[in-house]
């Protein structure tokens, strides 16, 4: 992304100037106030006319309250199909936009602006004013997760204001225990909330929930709503009546709407007793066993912040602040549903004898050693923050190589300044593709990873990763996502930018490798100074090896003005060499034409 970010004041000048939008469609069709309590503060919804009313408030009726006289928090709602005025412009150009919701170069703490192309609908915050907007062309585009839980990006932007963050999860409780169950869709969360639902439990959300960890882990509902899968209706026919509607097409979930029907089950909120990850097991008994902190907290954290725009470092130190707090479980769900409601029952019933927390991660014994490849080119500044990344995965089986590219800086001093023994070769300046080669020419290791010198890795990425391919023998590699980190020299610290799902989709560093399959496909094109990554994955994926990609960042790659690809043309990136190379593959091994 070459585009010039913009300043605090080009913000705040487009969100004043939507603003004013909202009060020109205002003065067309006249201001509807509703007002709710949320999380322990009085948020407005101010409608530009009635249109988008009945869209906006059904989900979140349980929560509203009289109207206030100073709500901390405005949110202005408005479409231009029943107020016929138009959205200003896109303040950028397409190419800024992410699928996550993102702008680029829009990096003010003060403003916040999201485009979504889900609903095709503009959200911004202005912290200062504490006042949101949200914008949509017409009613009749809004999908139906979006009636299901309105104002996510909205809500998420003012939670974090307050010290508490929106979450993809369902909460269920019994007295004052809740129990919080994480982790991506298909896992079993919904099914689990509404068996618990019918089954007498406090409700508190399905999908997204809110949580605080200061000063007791708290979990605080939003929507009153429930998703499940249209073939799932069935399961749960007593619930049909409050479906949204009786015929759900092929494409969507079907959504339920539980107020006012289980409103004396709707809870505002409830003291937190446990995290758990759901996991469907083929057996009739339902249980909760202990699970290892990483596992846990990537569930929170990995689609939470995948959704949520401009989610980043400080969402995954309240993730891990909370799951430090409290004892986190796997819940294998079987397939009874009574002996499910009556095993989550008893875990958050008195007296179940379950320890505070089980806090330190869990890893298999016995664990093979995986080489670590560092390739260095005038890394001098960075070399010691790489191998400390590679120190705190907590990993026991580690051979650390370090590859010198030609450096002519002071790398080979930072490298004889590291607190660890290390394999350090040099060379002639033959690029990234030349180093990595030689290192695993030298790796001793059944296990291979790659980290560029300037990047990083999360903690418990090795155990992750290694875990999978223990796990999964037919595996050749495992691999997460990229988390793109963009220095600010006017806070001097790295800030998360954009989705990790958009970001370097085939970055090397973010995986872990065995050995024998840089035979198969072969070693990285020393000819390419850049794109030997992308090269690489095309060459393994004709090949079909068989690649995991785990719902993870287990990479955190680092902008900045030293970068080798900064200002970097895709010619120059070669990106169009490695696809004409692909192409140029394909046909020579596809069959002659008849």
């Amino acid at each position: 992304m070459t585009q010039k970010p913009k300043t605090e004041e080009e913000q705040v000048a487009f969100f004043e100037s939507v603003h004013e939008r909202f009060r020109q469609a205002v003065e067309r069709v006249g201001e509807v106030h509703h007002d709710y309590r949320i999380a322990g503060t009085v948020v407005r919804l101010t409608f530009a006319g009635e249109r988008l009313v009945p869209y906006f408030t059904r989900a979140l009726e349980h929560l509203r309250i009289e109207s206030h006289e100073t709500p901390d928090a405005t949110f202005c709602v408005w479409d231009s199909a029943s107020t016929h005025v138009p959205m200003l412009p896109p303040p950028c150009d397409r190419e800024a936009f992410s699928d996550r919701g993102d702008l680029w170069g829009f990096n003010s703490r003060r403003i916040k602006t999201a485009f979504h192309y889900h609903d095709f609908s503009v959200n911004l915050f202005d912290h200062e004013r504490r006042t949101g907007i949200y914008w949509v062309t017409e009613a009749a585009v809004l999908p139906y997760w979006v009636l299901a839980s309105p104002l996510r990006t909205l809500f998420h932007w003012w939670m974090e204001r307050n010290g508490c963050q929106l979450v993809h999860a369902a909460a269920v409780g019994i007295g004052d225990r809740a129990l919080l169950a994480v982790g991506k869709g298909g896992l079993g969360k919904s099914s689990t909330a509404l068996a618990c639902l019918e089954a007498g439990f406090q409700f508190m959300g399905d999908d997204y929930v809110i949580v605080r960890n200061d000063p007791k882990p708290t979990v605080y509902g939003l929507y009153a709503t429930a998703k499940i899968n249209r073939e799932d209706i069935e399961r749960f026919a007593a619930l049909r009546p409050h479906l949204s509607k009786q015929e759900v097409p092929a494409d969507e979930k079907a959504v339920l709407f539980l107020h006012p029907a289980f409103e004396a089950q709707l809870r505002k909120e409830m003291p937190l007793q446990a995290i758990a990850v759901p996991r469907v097991v083929d057996r009739e008994e339902t249980e909760l066993v202990p699970e290892a902190d990483s596992v846990v907290r990537e569930a929170a954290s990995f689609t939470t912040m995948s959704q949520l725009p401009y989610a980043g470092d400080h969402t995954l130190r309240l993730f891990t602040a909370l799951c430090d707090s409290l004892p986190k479980y796997r819940i294998e769900l079987g397939r009874n549903r009574e002996r499910l409601t009556g095993a989550v029952r008893a875990f958050l019933s008195d007296g179940a004898g379950r320890p505070e927390k089980n806090g330190a991660p869990s890893r298999p014994a016995d664990l093979p050693l995986v080489s670590v490849i560092i390739p260095v080119h005038n890394g001098e500044r960075f070399v010691a923050e790489a191998v400390n990344s590679v120190l705190a995965q907590d990993y026991p089986a580690l051979e650390i190589i370090i590859i010198d590219d030609g450096s002519t800086d002071g790398t080979d001093a930072a490298v004889r300044r590291l607190p660890c023994e290390v394999h350090y070769f040099k060379q002639g300046k033959h690029g990234p593709a030349a180093a990595r080669n030689r290192g695993i020419r030298d790796a001793s290791g059944d296990f291979v990873a790659f980290l560029d010198v300037d990047d990083l890795w999360p903690k418990h990425t090795l155990l992750r990763l290694v875990g999978e391919l223990l796990r999964q023998p037919e595996l050749e590699v495992a691999r997460g996502y990229s988390q793109v980190m963009e220095y600010d020299p006017s806070a001097g610290v790295y800030e998360y930018r954009g989705n990790p799902k958009e970001s370097f989709p085939y970055s090397i560093a973010g995986g872990v490798y065995r050995k024998r399959v840089f035979d198969r496909v072969g070693l990285f094109d020393k000819n390419l100074l850049f794109g030997e990554d992308t090269d690489w994955y095309n060459r393994a994926n004709e090949l079909n090896v068989p690649i995991l990609r785990v719902e993870a960042v287990t990479l955190h790659v680092r902008r900045h003005d030293k970068n080798m690809t900064h200002g970097k043309t895709l010619v120059e990136l070669n990106m169009i060499r490695v696809v004409k190379m692909s192409i140029d593959r394909q046909r020579t091994a596809a069959p002659p034409a008849a």
